[in-house]
C-alpha cells in the first residue's frame, strides 16, 4: 500500500502590500511579482519556531546571518502556491540623488517595489506537502504545524501583512499521469501548458534556503487562473483541486 501524504493547505488574505524582495538586488530594490516558494516556507518557519521557543528570524553561523527558516525546512516534501487577483507592481521613489560631475544619477528608496494585492479581492493560497518520516525524527507534531499555518502573518518583509482566512488539511496520493489541469504554480520544465500565466526565475529552496543570495535558480511558471498541462507528470491532489510536483 502507498502511503499518503500529509497536506496542509492555507488560504491568505493580504492586507496592503507583498514584499517580496529579489536577490541578488541594487540600491533600486525590485520585487517578484509572485510569492516564491521559500518565501512559503519562510511563512510558516516563523510560527512554526516560535512554538519551539525560538524567536530569532536569523542566526550567526560561520560568519554570516542565515534564515532560520532553514531548520524546519526538511519537514517539507514539496510547497506550491495559487494567485488570484492580478498583482500590481508599486514602488515609491523617496529621495533622488544627481552626482553632477560625473553625470551619474542614482535614486534610493526605503521600501523596496511591492507588489499591490489589497486593491483588489485577492487570495493567495498556499500548499505544504509534509515529509512525515522528517516529522517523526524533529521536535515537532503535526497539530504544531497546523498551529504554525494558524500563525502565520506575513508573506516576505515586515510590511506584507496578511490574515489567515481557512487552513484545510488532508491526506494525498501521489500518481503519474501524463495530462491534468492546475491553477498552482509548478516547476516549469519539459512540460507543455495551455493557458496564461507568467514564468518567474525564483530560489530553488530544496537545496536550503539559509543564504541563497548565491542559490541555484529554477523556473516556476504561475497561472493566471486553472491552466492544462502535459508531460509525464506526478501530481497530489489537495482537496478538489490539483498540484504537479517537481518532475
Amino acid at each position: 500500500m502507498v502511503p499518503l501524504t500529509f497536506f496542509l493547505k492555507v488560504t491568505l488574505r493580504p492586507t496592503g502590500v507583498i514584499a517580496l524582495r529579489a536577490l541578488p538586488q541594487s540600491k533600486m530594490r525590485t520585487a517578484l511579482r509572485y510569492v516564491p516558494p521559500t518565501t512559503i516556507v519562510g511563512a510558516i518557519a516563523y510560527p512554526l519556531l516560535h512554538i519551539a521557543g525560538n524567536r530569532a528570524e536569523t542566526v550567526y553561523d560561520k560568519k554570516k546571518f542565515k534564515s532560520a527558516a532553514e531548520e524546519v525546512l526538511n519537514l517539507f516534501d514539496w510547497v506550491t502556491v495559487k494567485t488570484t487577483g492580478k498583482p500590481r507592481l508599486y514602488g515609491a521613489l523617496l529621495k533622488i540623488n544627481t552626482v553632477y560631475r560625473g553625470k551619474v544619477q542614482s535614486a534610493v528608496t526605503s521600501f523596496p517595489f511591492a507588489v499591490m494585492y489589497g486593491t483588489n479581492d485577492a487570495t493567495i493560497t498556499a500548499v505544504y506537502l509534509i515529509n512525515e518520516e522528517e516529522l517523526a525524527g524533529s521536535t515537532y507534531r503535526l497539530e504544531d504545524i497546523k498551529r504554525a499555518a494558524w500563525g502565520i502573518t506575513r508573506l516576505g518583509s515586515r510590511e506584507s501583512v496578511v490574515s489567515v482566512e481557512d487552513v484545510e488539511t488532508g491526506r494525498t496520493d501521489i500518481v503519474e499521469t501524463d495530462v491534468t489541469e492546475t491553477p498552482y504554480a509548478f516547476l516549469f520544465k519539459g512540460l507543455e501548458v495551455s493557458g496564461k500565466g507568467t514564468l518567474q526565475s525564483v530560489v530553488d529552496w530544496r537545496s536550503g534556503i539559509g543564504d541563497y543570495s548565491k542559490a541555484e535558480r529554477m523556473v516556476m511558471f504561475y497561472p493566471e487562473e486553472s491552466v492544462r498541462v502535459q508531460g509525464r507528470l506526478r501530481i497530489a491532489r489537495v482537496g478538489e483541486e490539483v498540484i504537479v510536483l517537481a518532475p
